[in-house]
């Protein structure tokens, strides 16, 4: 039996430990500087995508991409020895051994682990199996639960080795900066999904007496409670240069909704919503400039309990929405746009409070959370834990429908950590064993920039744990407060102990028990207080299963040529105008379609001047897919792979009348060529196709 069939039993973890490498010391400049940088993360097709959990026999994998992933950092150094690197990720989560890995590389450059916020956006379309974690690494990806599904390596020294560069570049770009705070709210595009979980919070309290309770933020009168209940903020941190013009350099934002948008069903690898949003946000503070323009990062915020919608949808038009692939992408656009306008708005928000000298201290640690003693003296659990809501699944996801949200186990004594959960009796032996090996220790992070601090917390805070940790963080001296969510490691969900106690989809999935939201607040609170972290050493320890992954490798070409010829001529569809969007479209078809285990090496498909053979250019970027939103996919038929290719434009006037042709290196830089006599297939933009 191969390992990639071996059936999930009491098999021992393989134990890997990361070494700590001491930083190099910072030059002491005495000036603030920031440097930016964007780097692709797109993983190959047929990848494992992560977020919606295990299937009893077939799998999710991407057969198709709708944009592409990427990693977006932003660094700042005081100038005073402190230096942090804010990673927005279009990832599940900045996992810890992703951040370990990270920091082996990054030593070289001042940073520490305790220096990086590697930040995920909660993409639930983007790769799974990066956590080096035995029950994550089975249960937060769509494949086979009879199936072992350890952890991706390849995948992993990938995406380190993306990180790597991206970090390196951002600080190889440090320049003088002044920096800010900015805020915009987007009220109505997000829901909270938990709505009775969270009124656990205020007992007796009816609608009326709960939006006065939670709304602080002066929503819109007539949105419906559930829109109300939830943190619309978009907050950035923005940096730009010093000296005038103050050019942009880049900005970390966090917007709490779930980067969940694209259905379970759709094999889409995609950046989700907030990848849309990024892309948005950046090409409006560019404006009609040829510059570069800023790097605008958003990372998960306050998401434990929000998903995305629109302004009065109901959750049953959400879910009709996103069935259907055509309408569940323009579903995606339309919120994408949404929040990445008000990211805009944040970023310009920004740039009206800078400062060219502020102090940042970069706070780190790591408690141990399993049978941890609160100062009062209660305890947490001495295991962790999941309740059969887990495998209900939330709203969105669906899951298996013989569980039900609220199940409790009242025979528990009150005083156990775990009570009033419920355990999957099921499935118990298969979960318990995944979870024996769970990290007790969860890194926290505190980020310092004067009066603006940003909370890493390593999983998904919901909204009103996350406005009881800020509370928390304003008594101790901050003005403004950001949270960003599965940042560092992913533990899962994170409740307060009254929604716990509901034992909804998200008190269930909270693993170490109902003291959970006390003990974060302590240990934030002292992080706080301190004045300084102490250098992290020694050795990260992981638990894992290594698992073996597919990858997009068949059918192979006829011939070793490295540039084999297309079986069949590539096809160039009629262009056409669709709500004053110009839609572009073609085919091609291949034998192999890639020689390494990644994509993110330039472009696969580029739209140039059939006449000069100069790359177009559309919103002052070139006319590919890595600049745009392509959607790209395939499909295998009597040996051979169809990839179809559809990109859709804003800016495309200054297209009219030209003859355009598309060319494509394939997916992974393997060249291929026409068949003898065939050409690469042009279409002219005509002026009826522009009216």
């Amino acid at each position: 039996m191969g390992r990639d069939d071996t059936l999930l039993m009491n098999l021992p973890p393989s134990v890997v430990e990361v070494p700590r490498r001491a930083p190099e010391p910072l030059p002491v400049t005495g000036r603030l500087q920031a440097g930016a940088s964007r780097v692709d993360l797109t993983p190959g097709f047929l990848s494992s995508l992560a977020g919606w959990g295990p299937t009893l026999l077939g799998a999710r994998r991407a057969r198709a991409a709708w944009g592409r992933l990427f990693a977006r950092v932003l660094v700042l150094d005081d100038g005073q020895g402190e230096r942090v690197a804010l990673i927005a990720v279009d990832l599940h989560a900045g996992t810890r051994y992703l951040t370990e890995r990270l920091a082996e590389h990054t030593a070289a450059l001042g940073l520490h682990v305790g220096r990086l916020f590697l930040a995920g956006t909660h993409n639930h379309s983007g790769p799974g199996n990066i956590y080096a974690n035995t029950y994550y690494d089975t249960f937060a990806a769509t494949e086979s639960l009879l199936k072992e599904r350890g952890v991706d390596q390849v995948m992993v020294d990938y995406l380190v080795e993306r990180l790597r560069l991206a970090v390196r570049e951002a600080c190889a770009r440090l320049r003088p900066a002044r920096a800010g705070h900015g805020v915009a709210r987007l009220w109505g595009y997000s829901r909270n999904r938990s709505l009775a979980a969270l009124r656990e919070n205020f007992p007796g309290v009816d609608d009326a007496a709960l939006r006065q309770r939670v709304d602080a933020l002066d929503a819109p009168s007539g949105l419906p409670v559930e829109q109300v209940c939830v943190d619309p903020r978009i907050q950035v941190l923005w940096a730009e240069e010093a000296e005038a013009p103050h050019r942009p350099i880049g900005a970390f934002g966090t917007f709490g909704a779930h980067a969940s948008l694209l259905a379970k069903e759709h094999p889409l690898c995609s950046p989700d919503l907030f990848g849309v949003a990024a892309r948005h946000a950046e090409r409006l503070l560019r404006g009609a400039s040829a510059e570069p323009g800023p790097v605008v990062g958003l990372a998960a915020g306050a998401i434990g309990d929000s998903d995305a919608a629109l302004p009065g949808m109901t959750l049953e038009a959400l879910k009709k929405a996103r069935q259907d692939r055509t309408r569940n992408l323009s579903l995606l656009e339309e919120v994408g746009r949404a929040v990445g306008h008000q990211l805009a708005r944040a970023c310009e928000d920004a740039r009206t409070h800078v400062s060219p000298s502020l102090s940042i201290t970069a706070l780190f640690d790591e408690p141990t959370i399993r049978d941890a003693t609160l100062k009062d003296g209660r305890r947490l659990a001495l295991s962790a834990l999941i309740g059969a809501p887990t495998l209900r699944g939330s709203e969105m996801g669906g899951g298996v429908p013989f569980f039900k949200e609220g199940e409790r186990l009242e025979e528990l004594p009150d005083t156990d950590p775990q009570w009033p959960k419920a355990p999957p009796r099921a499935l118990e032996r298969l979960i318990r064993e995944s979870l024996k090996y769970q990290p007790h220790t969860l890194p926290l992070r505190l980020l310092k920039v004067g009066d603006v601090w940003l909370m890493g917390c390593p999983g998904e805070p919901t909204t009103w744990l996350t406005h009881e940790l800020a509370q928390v963080m304003r008594a101790r001296g901050a003005r403004e407060v950001m949270v960003a969510a599965v940042c560092g490691e992913y533990a899962g969900y994170l409740t307060t102990e009254r929604e716990y106690q509901a034992q909804h989809y998200e008190g269930s999935s909270t693993l170490w028990g109902r003291n959970t939201e006390h003990w974060l607040v302590e240990h934030f609170d002292t992080l706080a207080m301190s004045a300084a972290t102490a250098v992290p050493s020694g050795t990260a320890r992981f638990t894992m299963n290594p698992g073996v992954h597919r990858a997009l490798t068949e059918p192979r070409p006829p011939t070793a040529e490295p540039t084999p010829l297309w079986p069949r001529p590539p096809e160039f569809a009629e262009p056409r105008v669709v709500n004053g969007r110009l839609v572009i479209a073609g085919r091609w078809f291949a034998w192999a379609p890639q020689e390494r285990s990644e994509l993110g090496w330039g472009a696969w498909i580029r739209l140039e001047d059939a006449d000069t053979g100069e790359v177009l250019r559309s919103a002052n970027r070139p006319l590919d897919d890595q600049n745009h939103t392509f959607l790209l996919e395939f499909t295998e038929t009597s040996g051979l792979l169809e990839w179809r290719w559809l990109v859709v434009l804003d800016d495309w006037g200054h297209l009219k009348d030209r003859r355009i042709r598309f060319r494509t290196q394939g997916p992974r830089g393997v060249s291929v060529r026409p068949p003898p006599g065939a050409r690469w297939p042009e279409q002219r933009l005509v002026l009826s196709v522009a009216a």
